[in-house]
């Protein structure tokens, strides 16, 4: 089904107008017969050393992997940024939360943080957490 476009751009609603059609849109089915799923996607525990996530990607050769928390997504870790955290811990740049959240001082894939680097970031390597700005 394909959603209901408003009369008026949403942008030239009021604000009341706006969460009113975004609910309407919300309760709406929503068709991916057309979106690519992966079937089989590749998941990672929050958890996960960073040792251990870069023995898996480069293992099974995938880009990116799902982070989940009992089941939830809760980000994405990418190459890029993977190797930019290894990098990091590499040269003694530890995330200052990582004393903090991991008590044997391991750094996590919690620990990889979007890169600074790029403006844009690319959507293929970047981590998101459902705490991140978009």
């Amino acid at each position: 089904m394909i959603r209901n476009e408003p009369r008026e751009r949403v942008c030239d609603m009021s604000p009341e107008d706006q969460k009113k059609w975004e609910e309407e849109q919300m309760q709406l089915p929503v068709d991916f017969t057309n979106c690519h799923i992966d079937p089989a996607p590749f998941q990672l525990v929050e958890r996960t050393s960073l040792l251990k996530v870069h023995s898996l990607f480069s293992m099974v050769g995938v880009n990116h992997a799902y982070v989940t928390a009992i089941g939830k997504l809760v980000g994405v870790v990418g190459l890029k940024e993977l190797r930019k955290a290894i990098e990091d811990a590499n040269s003694g740049n530890l995330p200052l939360n990582s004393a903090d959240s991991n008590s044997n001082g391991t750094v996590s894939v919690n620990d990889v943080k979007e890169s600074t680097v790029d403006k844009e970031p690319d959507v293929s390597t970047t981590l998101i957490t459902k705490d991140s700005e978009v």
